[in-house]
């Protein structure tokens, strides 16, 4: 598996660092076609539903701040994952929307301005959070999650992608039955942007003041996210490989 090469990294000083260090599959049970298209949809709604409001893109200053850093992340993703190359990236702000930071198939973000503010992150603590909110486009998350979940819902296999989004967008239940999925999909996504933010010359240290920030306040007793310690754990492991990848950069094809 190329996720091997991270740890070859370390041990071989002479590597080269020219092939990518990230594998993909694509063996889910939904077109990625379905899953983009709900997407499209319940994206268009929330954007249109800010702007009637007033609370869409207000800062401007964050919003060029934060499609910089994107474009700068997506020459990684373009070298790690050449099939993501036709993704376009959009990304959107709003204020008093109750939005963390969210992503949506097909290269969807959406980011809040009170939730950047309040963290206080530096250019390099925003790369990583973004990067890591990226990965999960790139893993197709969304789609995966979904095909898991038919296991877990009524006659799941003979039902439609939307139908299954559906429930599990209303079914607290279905969701608390699945949570082992949301936390290995927040380590792998952890896991990718790490490599990603990396490649882009972001600090790696970075990423663990990210963490920390954002763990902070943060009561663990009812979570589906990892918990920090296991967070910071990897994070600390992955520090030596990250500034290999960091010194490499983006290799010439």
């Amino acid at each position: 598996m190329k996720r091997m090469l991270v740890a070859m990294l370390i041990a071989a000083p002479g590597h080269s660092g020219a092939q990518a260090l990230l594998d993909f599959h694509n063996n889910f049970a939904f077109p990625a076609g379905a899953v983009e298209a709900v997407a499209e949809r319940t994206y268009r709604a929330r954007l249109w539903s800010l702007a009637e409001d007033g609370r869409l893109d207000v800062d401007a200053k964050l919003l060029g701040r934060l499609r910089r850093l994107v474009a700068g992340l997506d020459a990684a993703v373009r070298f790690e994952h050449p099939g993501a190359a036709a993704i376009a990236w959009e990304i959107h702000t709003c204020r008093r929307c109750g939005e963390n930071a969210a992503a949506m198939a097909g290269g969807r973000l959406l980011i809040g301005e009170e939730f950047i503010s309040e963290h206080a992150l530096s250019d390099d603590e925003l790369a990583y959070l973004l990067a890591h909110e990226m990965a999960h486009v790139l893993a197709e998350h969304t789609r995966e999650f979904a095909s898991v979940a038919r296991y877990f819902v009524d006659h799941g296999r003979d039902r439609h992608y939307w139908d299954i989004q559906r429930e599990l967008d209303e079914s607290l239940a279905v969701n608390l039955r699945m949570s082992a999925v949301y936390v290995q999909q927040e380590l792998e996504a952890d896991y990718i942007g790490f490599i990603l933010g990396a490649r882009s010359g972001h600090e790696p240290e970075a990423m663990l003041r990210m963490l920390h920030k954002l763990h902070a306040n943060v009561a663990t007793a009812f979570t589906m996210h990892p918990s920090k310690a296991e967070r910071m754990l990897r994070a600390q492991a992955m520090q030596p490989a990250a500034h290999r990848i960091r010194e490499m950069g983006i290799p010439a094809r």
